[in-house]
C-alpha cells in the first residue's frame, strides 16, 4: 500500500480499535502491568503505541523506535513487550530513573522480595526514632507525621544497606515512590499538590508491601511473555541538543509526546517526588535541575526580566528566522496578538515571551529528530494546541509546517480528542475549543 494512503487510513484503523478519547491520555496505563508502576499523568496510552506498531508492521520489520521525550517510559515498555529496540532521551532525573526501571529487568524477584522483607523489618524497629525536622517543609505539610517518619525510615535504610544489591535497591526505590501518593493526606499527583483534596492516608508499610507484590507479579508475568531480550537504551539527555550516542539516520520510527504550550510546570508537578528523594532541595534547584533542561512550556521556566523589550524575532533567533521564515511569520503574528491582549487587560503571565521560547525549543528538538531518522522514516507525535489569553495557537499545525520547512517531506494531522472542557466554568477561562492530535511526519 502507498505510504501516504496507509497514513490516511490509519485514523479509521484507530477508530475501529479503541476509544480515541482515551488513547492520548494515561488512563489505560493505570492498571496495565509495569505501566502502572508510575503512570505519569501527562502521558499517553500504551495502547496507542501498540496500535501504531501493529498497523505499520514495525515488529516484523525490525524497526528501531526513538522517543525523544520518553518520560516514564510508555514507549520503552511497549517496545520491550513487542521485541522492538527502543532508544529514548529524558532530561528529568526522576523520570529517567523510573523509565530505566520499567525497561531494564536485571533483578531476581525472589531476591527482591527477600530484600524488601528485611528492609521492612528494620524499618518497623527504627521508624519511631527517625528525625524529620530537616525534611522539606512541603513534605511535612503533605504527610501525617507518622507516615513521613516511616517513608524516611525506608528511604534512609535503603541508602545505608550494605547487604542489598544495587539492582534490588532500585526496585525498593520504586516501591516507596509508588507509596508516596496514597500515603499523603492531600492530593499530590493530580497533577499539582491539591490542598483542597483531602484524603485518608494509607499506612506506609502496608502500601510498601503491597507495591512490592505488584512489582513482583508484573515482573514475573511480563518477563515470561516478552518475545526476546531486546535492549532498551535510555539516555539522560536534553533533546534540544545532539545526542552523540545516537547515530545520524539510524532510527526507523519516532513515537513521542513533547511538552505542550500550556503553561504546565513539570518541575512543580513532580516536586514532592523531587524533594523526597533529595534530587532537589528547593524551588531554585528545581529550576536548575529540571526547568533549565526542558522545553520551555511554562512561564516559570525563565526570568521575564531577561526578555523585556525583546521583539519576538529576537527571541526566536536568526537561525530560526532564516531556516523557517513562514512559520516564524505566523508565530510572530500570534505573539503580537497575545502581547496586545496582555497589555489591554494588564495580565501578568508572560505568554508573549513563552510562545516564541517554546517554538524555538521545539525547533531545536525537531532538528535532532530529523538528524537521527532514516530517509522515508515516520514520526508519530502526540501534541495539543493552546489558547493563551484566548489567542489560539495551533501548535500541531505549526509544528507540522515547521517540520516541512526543516526538510520533512510531509505531515498529516489526526485529531484524537477535545480537551480542556472541564475548565469551561472558570471565570477567566477562554472559550476556545482545544484538541489533542496525532501529528505524523514523513522524512
Amino acid at each position: 500500500m502507498n505510504k501516504d494512503l496507509k497514513i490516511q487510513n490509519f485514523s479509521d484503523y484507530l477508530k475501529n480499535n479503541g476509544n480515541l478519547n482515551r488513547l492520548t491520555t494515561n488512563s489505560d496505563n493505570n492498571n496495565a502491568p509495569v505501566h502502572r508502576w508510575f503512570p505519569f499523568f501527562a502521558g499517553f496510552s500504551y495502547r496507542l503505541v501498540n496500535e501504531t506498531i501493529s498497523y505499520f508492521d514495525m515488529a516484523d520489520n525490525g524497526a528501531v523506535i526513538f522517543d525523544p521525550f520518553i518520560g516514564s517510559g510508555t514507549t520503552g515498555v511497549v517496545g520491550k513487550e513487542q521485541g522492538i529496540e527502543v532508544v529514548g532521551n529524558e532530561s528529568n532525573l526522576f523520570l529517567y530513573k523510573i523509565c530505566k526501571l520499567k525497561t531494564d529487568f536485571q533483578v531476581e524477584t525472589t531476591r527482591l522480595t527477600d530484600s524488601a522483607r528485611r528492609l521492612l523489618e528494620e524499618a518497623h524497629n527504627k521508624w519511631r526514632q527517625v528525625e524529620i525536622e530537616n525534611e522539606n517543609s512541603l513534605l511535612k505539610r503533605c504527610y501525617p507525621e507518622n507516615n513521613l517518619k516511616k517513608l524516611v525510615a525506608l528511604r534512609d535504610l535503603i541508602g545505608s544497606a550494605s547487604d542489598i544489591s544495587d539492582e534490588c535497591k532500585q526496585y525498593l526505590f520504586l516501591a516507596i515512590t509508588m507509596s508516596l501518593p496514597k500515603s499523603a493526606k492531600v492530593g499530590i499527583n493530580v497533577p499539582y499538590v491539591s490542598w483542597r483534596y483531602k484524603r485518608k492516608p494509607e499506612e506506609v508499610f502496608l502500601l510498601f508491601e503491597k507495591n512490592i507484590h505488584i512489582i513482583e507479579a508484573d515482573l514475573n508475568k511480563i518477563i515470561a511473555t516478552y518475545k526476546n531480550n531486546t535492549e532498551t537504551k535510555i539516555y539522560m539527555h536534553d533533546t534540544r541538543e545532539e545526542n552523540k550516542e545516537i547515530k545520524s539516520r539510524s532510527i526507523d520510527v519516532v513515537f513521542t509526546s513533547p511538552p505542550y504550550l500550556n503553561n504546565f510546570d513539570y518541575g512543580e508537578a513532580l516536586k514532592v517526588f523531587l524533594y523526597f528523594w533529595k534530587i532537589a532541595e528547593n524551588w531554585g534547584e528545581i529550576t536548575k535541575k529540571v526547568r533549565k533542561k526542558a522545553i520551555s512550556s511554562s512561564t516559570t521556566y525563565y526570568s521575564e526580566s531577561a526578555y523585556l523589550n525583546k521583539m519576538p524575532e529576537e527571541i526566536l533567533g536568526h537561525h530560526f528566522m532564516n531556516k523557517i521564515p513562514k512559520v516564524a511569520e505566523e508565530i510572530i503574528s500570534k505573539v503580537e496578538q497575545i502581547a496586545s491582549e496582555r497589555k489591554k487587560k494588564n495580565l501578568k503571565k508572560s505568554f508573549d515571551i513563552l510562545t516564541p521560547l517554546y517554538f524555538k525549543d521545539m525547533f531545536l528538538a525537531l532538528n535532532e529528530i530529523y538528524r537521527v531518522m532514516k530517509e522515508d522514516a515516520l514520526a508519530f507525535i502526540v501534541i495539543g494546541d493552546s489558547a493563551p489569553y484566548g489567542i489560539h495557537i495551533p501548535t500541531d499545525t505549526l509544528l507540522g509546517e515547521m517540520a516541512v520547512e526543516l526538510g520533512f517531506s510531509s505531515y498529516t494531522l489526526k485529531p484524537m480528542r477535545n480537551r480542556g472542557i472541564k475548565w469551561k466554568t472558570l471565570k477567566y477561562r477562554h472559550n476556545k475549543e482545544l484538541r489533542e492530535s496525532l501529528l505524523i511526519l514523513v522524512k
